[in-house]
């Protein structure tokens, strides 16, 4: 029996490949996320000031094509630019690990909440303006390559529809013609609410 054990083992890796390599792949995700961890924190929590959003969790093709729109320069974040590029993601396949590594992570930095007092005309708004694309419920849609919204900063939330308002950033082109419309304290609502959305495990 230990003669063939080993043949075994081996028609087995080949059969099945991906279940010995999805170890490897994580690791691997893990050790390119130190990087990132300097900004968004260990557990993808971000930054509570809006400055670097919640990533923790987010599915991992959400992440794998923002990850390529920053690379390509689609969507421009100087920080983002520098730490996609190939001198620290060197191809596919550390996008990919990294992208798994980061849908795996389990949050624990609680979202950044705005005031409270506008919720329920954030939540009327967001149905209104923003369900068509985000879903009811702001979560992600992870065929569109659509992140989560729910239980983000309001903080970032707010930022970046700001920006967006501005045509700013890259998705000021899209989302423009919805934002600029909102009066700021509308879209802080929005924000506001979005942050206590609880996002699906």
């Amino acid at each position: 029996m230990k003669s063939i054990l080993p043949w075994i083992l081996l028609l087995t890796a080949q059969v099945f490949p991906t279940a010995f390599a999805s170890g490897d792949v994580l690791e691997s995700g893990a050790a390119l996320y130190r990087d990132c961890a300097a900004c968004h924190g260990k557990d993808g929590g971000g930054v509570i000031d809006g400055s670097v959003p919640a990533i923790g969790g987010q599915p991992a093709e959400v992440v794998r094509r923002q990850l390529q729109r920053f690379r390509s320069g689609t969507r421009t974040d100087l920080r983002m630019q520098h730490f996609s590029n190939d001198d620290h993601l060197s191809g596919a396949e550390a996008v990919d690990a990294v992208s798994r590594y980061i849908a795996g992570l389990r949050r624990v930095t609680p979202p950044a909440k705005g005031s409270g007092r506008e919720l329920a005309a954030g939540a009327t708004e967001f149905a209104r303006s923003c369900a068509i694309c985000h879903g009811p419920e702001g979560r992600a849609v992870e065929s569109r390559g659509i992140p989560a919204l729910a239980a983000q900063h309001a903080t970032y939330l707010e930022r970046k529809l700001r920006e967006a308002s501005a045509g700013q950033n890259s998705l000021g082109q899209s989302h423009r013609p919805i934002v600029s419309r909102l009066p700021p304290e509308r879209a802080a609502a929005i924000a506001d609410w979005l942050s206590r959305v609880t996002p699906l495990d």
